[in-house]
């Protein structure tokens, strides 16, 4: 049978938070001194300084990498701060690290469903919140926006043009009454994440990067674009901008043989390339089921 065509998700809200180093913040919380110091956690085994997991923005201000041993990096930065992985029975013990990223999904948690991608990454469904805001407190009939809302990232509308008010191009696109629901509901979105993070910096001390867009795919891929302690959003359309150039062994399900074919038979090496290719091509030349799979990926996008 072939594969179902999936519903449209572009009226979905996704979050992903990306806590930004945060094992040296974990270490900075209990050491406050460390606190704007070149500092780096490493694992528990000694050969070299240990290997580094973890690396602040001070560190690597100087050149130090997460792919270095603690003995290179104080090498590159001298007065370096290397703090070691607690050890439990000769093994890393990681609790401490666990139970601070539990403490910030608990805060996430008060506005949409959580899951957790590793000890400090999460992603956080926001679709029932924004739709319920919209409902009761669009952000066009708002007085007053929080500042780091103000701050945000929005893809295809904060180029830094010279004598352009980024901030108020932001608080006009949040604003904008006449704008449809799918920027409608990521606006809201934008707004819950500024409000999480504060909370989460107020209550933890940590900060946090995110991204906010129609799946997880792109959430994830904005979370990364302006780090630390900021927050990018991707309008519906700027998306195909953002991924005309993405290479297609990134895209999930496609890293392996089937993304190798792509590359091989039909010189296909980013999304923009499969683009190019209408739904009965594919099929013609990989099948009805592969063929639909491309498109189902596209989709989803």
């Amino acid at each position: 049978m072939p594969v179902a065509k999936p519903e449209a998700s572009d009226s979905r809200v996704i979050a992903h938070i990306d806590m930004d180093c945060f094992y040296v913040q974990v270490e900075q919380r209990k050491h406050p001194q460390l606190r704007g110091l070149p500092t780096a956690v490493v694992q528990y085994n000694s050969w070299k300084g240990g290997g580094l997991i973890a690396v602040s923005y001070e560190a690597r201000n100087y050149g130090v990498k997460r792919s270095m041993r603690g003995d290179e990096a104080k090498e590159v930065c001298p007065e370096i701060q290397l703090v070691q992985v607690p050890v439990a029975r000769g093994k890393a013990d990681l609790n401490t690290y666990r139970e601070a990223g539990s403490q910030v999904v608990s805060i996430l948690a008060r506005r949409g469903r959580c899951e957790r991608s590793s000890i400090d990454e999460v992603y956080l469904d926001l679709t029932d919140a924004a739709e319920r805001m919209l409902t009761e407190t669009s952000p066009h009939s708002l007085e007053t926006i929080i500042e780091e809302a103000l701050k945000s990232h929005v893809l295809g509308i904060t180029s830094r043009e010279d004598g352009i008010d980024v901030k108020e191009k932001v608080r006009e696109w949040l604003c904008k009454s006449d704008a449809d629901r799918r920027d409608k509901l990521l606006a809201c979105g934008v707004l819950i994440v500024a409000d999480l993070r504060m909370q989460v910096l107020q209550e933890t001390q940590f900060t946090c990067s995110a991204g906010i867009a129609h799946n997880k795919m792109l959430a994830k891929l904005a979370s990364a674009m302006n780090k630390p302690a900021q927050q990018t959003a991707v309008p519906f359309s700027s998306v195909k901008g953002l991924l005309e150039s993405f290479p297609i062994k990134k895209m999930k399900q496609l890293g392996g043989k089937l993304g190798s074919s792509l590359q091989t038979d039909l010189g296909v090496n980013t999304v923009g390339d499969l683009w190019q290719f209408s739904e009965g091509k594919l099929q013609e030349r990989y099948g009805i089921n592969t063929g639909w799979l491309f498109i189902v990926i596209l989709h989803s996008i």
